[in-house]
């Protein structure tokens, strides 16, 4: 499908050897299949979206969940740990790294 803009929206995005499929929201490591549930994998399109650039948890907050959450809580903390086990467990190869002060990053070097 094309915007108005004429730009066509990608079917997928990756980063090293992680593919997320956009038309089969299907999720994919080093060719093994990563079962997301809808958050996490919101949180991985979000950051997939923005990768190689920090993303704060406020902006993490408002895109995967839509409203204002206190930035203090730690419910941004809890998706990403869970997100990293599942994205990142037995890889040499780390893709989730925290930046101290700002919030998250996704980057495959």
């Amino acid at each position: 499908m094309r915007r108005a803009s004429g730009v066509s929206e990608p079917m997928s995005l990756e980063a090293g050897d992680l593919q997320l499929d956009l038309l089969k929201r299907e999720v994919t490591r080093k060719g093994r299949k990563v079962l997301l549930p809808g958050r996490e994998y919101a949180l991985l399109e979000y950051l997939l979206r923005n990768a190689g650039r920090p993303v704060s948890k406020t902006m993490i907050l408002e895109h995967v969940w839509d409203y204002d959450f206190d930035p203090q809580t730690s419910v941004v903390d809890v998706l990403v740990s869970r997100l990293r086990q599942k994205i990142d467990e037995g890889f040499k190869q780390k893709l989730i790294h925290t930046v101290r002060g700002v919030g998250y990053v996704l980057k495959a070097s």
